[in-house]
């Protein structure tokens, strides 16, 4: 909403000076019209054009620097994208370098750090994968801070954003264990076995074994 306010503002402004240019050199309404909307329409698209590709420059940026976490290199990812953020303008870019940031602090295992960043941008507006990974990310956080209470109450506040992604490549092995961890909330432990049993089959990425590790020991734990 925000982004198409300032187009309409860009828009805008090309207006006023046509406006001037009409009255000073007497153009017919139906010929200044017919030239408002052409340049009009011009500039909104020219403006729409400039935030994707500011926002996918961005991205490009962020995909280039995931290698850094991937590999290990938690501190020298969180150098690279807390200096992308300092410099990102529009909201867009800001929530995803801030989520990416977090995720930096959740592979050093600082999870206050890494809540801290996610409830920063709590009030924004996010859709699609930007809401998903937010809300997936700080609810795990939760769970890892011992914050029972509110990760639970998040995470059933979210089944609608994070259903239609249970399946994905991407995301599915990542709600495979905040299932896991909500059945433990719920002290439903035979579910939990039962749903670790099921993610070790079907997410075995090497990413995810020190959540599996874990939750195994804390269902064992209890019986």
């Amino acid at each position: 909403m925000k982004r198409m306010g300032k187009i309409i503002i860009a828009g805008l402004c090309l207006g006023l000076p046509l406006l001037f240019v009409k009255i000073v050199f007497q153009i017919p309404d139906d010929l200044f019209w017919k030239y408002y909307l052409i340049c009009g329409g011009i500039a909104v698209v020219g403006t729409a054009a400039f935030n994707l590709l500011y926002n996918r420059r961005y991205l490009k940026k962020m995909q280039a620097a995931v290698h850094l976490l991937e590999s290990n290199r938690a501190e020298e990812y969180i150098t690279e994208v807390e200096s992308m953020r300092r410099l990102a303008k529009g909201r867009f870019a800001n929530c995803m370098l801030t989520i990416n940031l977090s995720a930096g602090y959740c592979k050093l295992k600082q999870y206050d750090k890494a809540a801290e960043l996610l409830e920063s941008i709590s009030d924004v507006k996010l859709s699609g994968d930007l809401e998903l990974v937010h809300r997936l990310n700080l609810c795990l956080c939760y769970f890892y801070q011992k914050q029972t209470g509110r990760a639970m109450a998040l995470y059933e506040s979210s089944q609608r954003i994070l259903n239609p992604y249970r399946n994905s490549k991407l995301y599915g092995g990542n709600i495979a264990v905040l299932d896991i961890y909500a059945a433990i909330g719920h002290k439903d432990y035979a579910r939990a076995a039962k749903l670790l049993q099921t993610a070790r089959s079907t997410w075995d990425n090497p990413r995810f074994l020190d959540d599996y590790c874990y939750l195994e020991e804390n269902i064992h734990q209890t019986q």
